[in-house]
């Protein structure tokens, strides 16, 4: 079927973070999270201005797509025929007593698991069938196609897809891959382990739901006053700073409570939904940097137990890491350095959010597609033309009060305005897809400037006082910057280094300030030449190959989409300085 007939297909995630992506010929063309639109950070929703805007770029209609595929084969929810997302009343009825249940379940572990796994049964045979058939006819009738183009692939199959076919060249898939998914929770189960040999998927473990390390740190996150699903990575930022001693009193706590066994499944001493109770019984007048650095530990030991066994047990040394829990870098810094890790390719925003490549994919392949080819960068959201910033600016009054000036090499400039020390909001090109600003919708400053990090949080990001900031990096810099032995891809922000001396001095504000790793985006001509222009200029003018960037959003709020959203947080917030395309806005 492959040859000679052009296949598209649209992978979308309806749920934590709602997202769409298209694929045409086995190439993604555009991929963009509902959160960019309506403006709701996570939102969990259906994603239809998501698959809107991807069947706009890809100059199409609904009808000329051959699938939609949607990740997740359970019933997490449905959509009603004008597309509003809507929660299966049956599965709340089922799942209602489930607080009450909590604390039992907590004492009475076994009791706990049992019912997870009735539970997953119950639903797998009867309750998915049923919302699966409301899912597809209420979706055709919103988008006028043909149910029959609507199908559902598996939750940790999709993240596996994601980050094998969309971020390993064709060379690399010659090679054995060792691919693993670890989340929350996805199709009641929470980690798989895959064998890809010759092109061919072989799943050797699965672990299933309630033994899930995510759902333990995310609990943690929750039980330190933060917000579950999305503050994880200011538990991570946390752990560096605790003592030695603060270590040994807290780790005891938590070291037994997961376990690999042979056959690379993990398993979780109580349901892993229940540990706030056992977090009230021993951590309750424990210091909070202490609980982050035990929990980011016990993360990192565990990961490392499970893909240790695993390379043993396959013989395989390329590894291919995707779902939620590989947000971590920390722990993604531990895989790098096990020793028999040869090969290491992360899947960047590797949430749910990145899951619909995979079913993008996934479709691909169930039409008979052979011809995968690899994402090369991650600039795939909407772009805005010079005329569509000018009409953003003439129609919006609070700009009146700015100094406006099209500037003929503006990436010239903003490098200029960060060497002497000023902080520039930067607006151009395609917004980033997924969770990492990379440069075109970004706030950037000189990396070595630890002075301008208090006004840089004061401007507009209102960071915890603990949390670092990031680095993008010239390709041919990286080496004088990161230790980088193994020469792993960094691309997208998805790993942490150490850095050298150089970097230590040079990064100095875009590393952690305790323990100086750095978790850097490495940035090559072809990925985005303007940005890459603009480093270069700035390396001419101070002899540094990286500034520090970090997401150009008001605090709480997704990353900036539109002119209009860059221009309402440039007015909201005390940035002095904002390029967008080829105009420079200052405040006065």
């Amino acid at each position: 079927m492959e040859k000679g007939y052009k296949m598209i297909t649209i992978g979308f995630y309806k749920g934590h973070n709602a997202t769409a992506c298209i694929l045409k010929d086995g190439k993604i063309l555009a991929a963009v999270s509902e959160e960019r639109f309506n403006r709701i950070k996570n939102a969990d929703v259906f994603p239809k201005e998501a698959i809107n805007y991807c069947l706009n770029k890809a100059g199409i209609n609904g009808k000329d797509v051959d699938l939609f595929v949607r990740i997740y084969e359970h019933p997490e929810g449905y959509i009603s025929p004008t597309g509003e997302a809507k929660s299966p009343k049956l599965v709340e009825l089922v799942l209602f007593p489930l607080p009450y249940l909590k604390k039992f379940i907590f004492q009475f572990p076994p009791v706990g698991f049992f019912l997870k796994e009735t539970y997953a049964f119950f639903s797998a045979k009867i309750l998915a069938p049923f919302y699966q058939k409301i899912f597809k006819e209420n979706m055709a009738r919103f988008l006028n196609i043909s149910k029959d183009k609507i199908i559902f692939a598996n939750h940790h199959l999709c993240h596996g897809y994601a980050a094998y076919f969309g971020f390993l060249s064709e060379s690399e898939r010659k090679k054995d891959q060792l691919v693993i998914t670890l989340d929350g929770e996805g199709d009641n189960i929470c980690g798989t382990v895959w064998t890809v040999t010759d092109g061919k998927w072989k799943k050797i473990a699965e672990t299933s739901g309630g033994n899930s390390i995510a759902t333990f740190y995310g609990l943690i996150t929750h039980f330190l006053g933060m917000k579950m699903n999305e503050h994880e990575y200011k538990v991570m930022g946390l752990a560096p700073y605790v003592s030695l001693v603060e270590m040994d009193k807290i780790y005891p706590f938590f070291k037994d409570l997961f376990w690999v066994d042979d056959n690379l499944s993990i398993h979780s001493k109580y349901p892993s939904g229940s540990y706030l109770y056992y977090f009230d019984k021993v951590l309750i007048h424990q210091r909070f940097d202490g609980i982050a650095a035990g929990a980011q530990a016990l993360a990192e030991n565990l990961v490392v137990e499970l893909i240790s066994k695993a390379i043993k047990k396959t013989g395989i040394k390329n590894i291919v890491l995707s779902g939620g829990f590989f947000m971590n870098i920390k722990a993604n810094k531990k895989i790098s350095e096990i020793e028999a890790v040869e090969s290491l390719t992360i899947c960047p925003s590797s949430g749910d959010e990145s899951a619909p490549f995979g079913g993008a994919y996934f479709g691909f392949e169930s039409l008979g597609g052979k011809s995968f080819q690899g994402i090369s960068d991650l600039y795939l959201g909407p772009d805005y033309s010079d005329e569509d910033i000018e009409k953003a600016i003439k129609e919006d009054p609070s700009v009146k009060k700015y100094s406006i000036k099209k500037i003929a090499d503006i990436e010239k400039k903003v490098a200029t305005l960060l060497a002497e020390g000023k902080i520039v909001g930067r607006f151009k090109g395609r917004m980033e897809w997924g969770a990492r600003a990379l440069g075109d919708r970004s706030i950037l400053m000189d990396p070595s400037r630890v002075d301008l990090k208090q006004e840089l949080n004061e401007q507009v990001k209102s960071r915890d006082f603990w949390m670092p900031f990031a680095a993008t990096i010239l390709d041919e810099c990286q080496k004088e910057y990161i230790i980088n032995p193994k020469n792993i891809k960094a691309f997208y922000m998805a790993i942490g280094f150490d850095t050298t001396p150089k970097g230590k001095k040079e990064l100095a504000a875009a590393v952690h300030p305790y323990d100086f790793s750095c978790r850097p985006q490495i940035l090559r001509k072809e990925d985005n030449p303007d940005y890459y222009k603009l480093i270069k200029y700035f390396k001419s003018l101070t002899g540094i190959g990286a500034l520090l960037n970090t997401s150009f959003n008001y605090h709480g709020e997704p990353v900036v989409c539109s002119p209009q959203d860059a221009l309402r947080t440039f007015e909201v917030t005390n940035l002095k300085y904002l390029a967008i395309g080829n105009y420079l806005m200052s405040k006065k």
